[in-house]
């Protein structure tokens, strides 16, 4: 296996991983393949975005995508989407992606890592055995547009 940062040519095979662990339990999601690669390109699109993938052969097996952003404590990067093929989580890739991406934005001054996930799901616990809190005075806020 082997870790690299994104590159464009990586797009439609973190599309297929993407569609591949999100359209399963726990999330159940619906992504076309369409759809799913115009909402990575959403973030690879964005400036300051890096991507982190790992591949074994010709097999995306995981990736982070993030964008790094402006704060007044120090540079911020947000994780917008990380995910891991089914059949290899628990395997340490998770890890090894985030000890990869750490070192990456250790490297270019970044002071802060955050994310949004669900509670109660295997994702909650991976992040929070990396390190990640959570943050009592914020809170997360949606609504329908109709």
């Amino acid at each position: 296996m082997k870790l690299n940062l994104f590159e464009d040519k990586d797009l439609l095979t973190c599309t297929n991983t993407f569609i591949h662990v999100f359209n399963q339990e726990p999330w159940n999601d619906e992504w076309e393949k369409e759809t799913a690669k115009n909402y990575l390109l959403d973030f690879t699109n964005t400036p300051g975005f890096k991507g982190i993938v790992a591949v074994d052969g010709e097999e995306m097996i995981g990736f982070i995508f993030g964008t790094c952003k402006h704060w007044w404590r120090g540079d911020e990067f947000f994780i917008n989407e990380m995910c891991v093929r089914v059949e290899e989580q628990n395997t340490g890739i998770g890890s090894k992606l985030m000890k990869f991406l750490i070192e990456e934005l250790e490297s270019d001054g970044v002071r802060t890592i955050s994310l949004l996930t669900d509670r109660g799901i295997p994702a909650e616990d991976f992040y929070k055995k990396h390190g990640f809190s959570e943050f009592e005075r914020l809170m997360f806020l949606s609504r329908s547009v109709k």
